[in-house]
């Protein structure tokens, strides 16, 4: 008993396709074309839902009184057949006589399986169905056919036309059915932000150096970013250019040291484009202390920490920085200044710039040398558009981690279950927005986890989509799969 109802349920629920696709099936030479879109459980599994169309061309109609179709469930084996309907088309102009067909069919078929069209002339006709057909033991393995007759009123007869056909097997599940959801694409939206952007960089410069060495820290990857400003969808605003100098040496040549720093970015840049000098502000900033500070008060490096309070003094107490810096020399005879000129220093010996700009338009090359220079120089509309196709999970990573923007939640989501990471890709989904698309795709990632709750429960706030039938029956394969496989 346990068998014949496991072997009924899967009947109930099998597709005519592997993965509930649609096939199209052509009959006759073409003339008759079948497109079957899928075979599912009614909602107390005791009957298969048949649902298909069936289009007819004009000459195979005109031929006859009337055209008689017969789609059911065969056993090639057993012999058992089961009718899941009778479909008579008459002929244009041929309603009346072919009634006596009808008065046939009632007396040898059930009278709600007969259905009645009338075609037009020189038109197709297309038929649309959705039947339930019961269950039947035999039913394993069996094949879903369509037979094709004619009725001539005179003499009064029926003849095959292309007898019977086979469309699809109906076949016997062995194991737990193929869940194939169908997703759909969430459509990414550009926030309204400023036009104005900033692009900034800072070239390094060795101690005591004025020009620029391209091979120094991360210079080559300050060049490469001004290299960029050479874009044809670029406006450039301004551009501003601040030089600075480590604490070591007297301010008046460390003030002269930052100056000339500015002076060289300035060249660079100057070198490479033709922007208006007044688009330019430079400057030389002196001594920069802002990282020996920080340094101070956040490092755990025990020489620093053990003397944290006397260095801290030694800048509070020192408006003149030359002095200050002699102060920090001597505390513990030089052995935590050692440290700091070696660990803070190098850094304090720069010139920054900061681009201001208007984008015409997006550039890729552009914003990825943009990302690997500093990823939180790009909007959100940059990522946006940047991971909008074949997503790079680096860049996507950092994009969601800058920014909380419901597109950006949403090509993350999609790029997880591609993944098949679906229960990060739910997290990610949860987070971008409440339409039906969203929704939708939540309900994919629970019928790809086997939960048809929660599957259920998102799918409800996708209706009105056209996936939405289409998932209905993916979600009862997932409740017969719960049912019977677990």
């Amino acid at each position: 008993m346990g068998k014949l109802l496991l072997m009924a349920a899967v009947l109930l629920v099998a597709t005519f396709s592997a993965n509930a696709k649609t096939d199209k099936v052509e009959l006759c030479d073409g003339k008759i074309v079948v497109t079957v879109k899928d075979i599912a459980p009614n909602a107390d599994l005791t009957g298969l839902v048949t649902n298909y169309t069936i289009t007819v061309a004009p000459d195979v109609i005109e031929q006859c009184t009337a055209l008689i179709l017969t789609p059911a469930v065969r056993d090639t084996d057993t012999k058992s057949k089961r009718v899941v309907e009778i479909l008579v088309i008459s002929a244009p102009g041929e309603r009346y006589r072919s009634m006596w067909v009808e008065e046939q069919l009632y007396k040898v078929c059930d009278p709600n399986r007969v259905k009645f069209y009338t075609a037009k002339k020189g038109e197709s006709l297309t038929i649309e169905t959705n039947t339930l057909v019961p269950y039947e033991s035999w039913m394993d393995d069996a094949k879903f056919t369509v037979t094709t007759q004619k009725g001539t009123y005179n003499p009064d007869c029926i003849e095959n036309v292309c007898g019977t056909e086979e469309v699809c097997d109906i076949p016997y599940l062995s194991s737990p059915l193929t869940v194939d959801p169908l997703w759909t694409a969430v459509t990414p939206v550009l926030v309204d932000i400023d036009p104005i952007r900033a692009l900034k960089t800072k070239l390094y410069y060795p101690v005591n150096v004025t020009r620029s060495v391209e091979s120094y820290l991360e210079n080559q990857d300050a060049l490469a970013l001004l290299g960029t400003l050479n874009q044809p969808n670029f406006t450039v605003a301004s551009i501003k250019i601040g030089g600075w100098a480590s604490p070591e040496a007297t301010v008046a040549y460390n003030q002269k040291l930052s100056e000339k720093r500015a002076a060289t970015l300035k060249g660079i840049i100057a070198g490479k484009y033709n922007f208006p000098e007044s688009v330019y502000s430079v400057s030389g900033n002196g001594e920069y202390w802002d990282d020996v500070i920080n340094f101070i008060a956040t490092t755990d490096d025990p020489t620093v920490k053990s003397s944290k309070d006397e260095l801290e003094a030694a800048i509070a107490n020192n408006a003149n920085l030359d002095a200050r810096e002699a102060a920090m020399r001597r505390v513990d005879r030089g052995r935590p200044y050692k440290v700091i000129f070696d660990a803070v220093y190098p850094r304090s010996r720069f010139a920054d710039c900061v681009v201001s700009y208007q984008l015409r338009g997006f550039n890729r090359e552009h914003a990825m040398v943009v990302f690997r220079t500093d990823p939180y120089q790009l909007t959100e509309n940059d990522y946006i558009q940047l991971l909008a196709v074949n997503p790079d999970p680096v860049v996507l990573e950092k994009a969601v981690e800058i920014y909380d923007n419901e597109s950006l939640y949403a090509i993350a989501a999609k790029a997880e279950a591609d993944a098949g990471n679906f229960d990060q890709a739910i997290k990610y989904y949860q987070k971008a927005g409440d339409s039906k698309e969203v929704m939708n795709n939540i309900a994919c990632c629970y019928l790809l986890k086997g939960d048809a709750k929660n599957a259920e429960k998102y799918l409800e706030k996708a209706k009105g989509l056209d996936v939405y039938e289409g998932n209905q029956n993916e979600l009862r394969k997932v409740v017969l799969n719960n049912k019977y496989f677990k």
